[in-house]
């Protein structure tokens, strides 16, 4: 029984430290957003990914496997990112730095370091834009086979 609620505890206190830790990118990157490429009702970037979740197949441990996300701006002005997060150190990020004009395509590359990893694994990354919501989320799964 003590188990059960220690178990349900910790996943209350992951829950609450990872929300914190979107509220504040959120708030950060709203805090960047210059006043000009600031959304509104009529005018707003929209970021559409070609493919928000994709498999990536096998990798053996150790090995890194990499991946670009392409989107397209499909909204009525330029879109901006302000910083791109992954959900773990294993997974580093590298976007578009350049304005996306509304009809222009970017990108999102990731690289996943297998290195500590075994089995089916999935990872997310989320890119703080100046669109609305401000979170955009994408992510991908991936089998890492252990060495022998």
């Amino acid at each position: 029984m003590h188990m059960r609620v220690l178990v349900l505890l910790i996943s209350i206190l992951f829950v609450s430290c990872e929300n914190k830790q979107k509220q504040q990118a959120l708030n950060d990157s709203e805090k960047t957003i210059p006043l000009d490429l600031r959304p509104s009702g009529e005018k707003r970037p929209i970021m559409e990914f070609d493919q928000p979740l994709v498999y990536l197949g096998r990798v053996t441990q150790g090995d890194s496997a990499r991946y670009t996300f392409q989107f397209k701006n499909k909204g009525n002005m330029p879109l901006k990112i302000i910083s791109v997060n992954a959900s773990c150190g294993c997974t580093t990020p590298k976007w578009s730095q350049e304005l996306i004009q509304p009809g222009k395509k970017g990108f999102i590359k990731v690289t996943f370091n297998s290195a500590g990893k075994e089995g089916k694994v999935q990872k997310t990354i989320t890119a703080y834009c100046n669109t609305i919501p401000a979170d955009n989320t994408v992510g991908f799964k991936i089998e890492v086979i252990p060495t022998k």
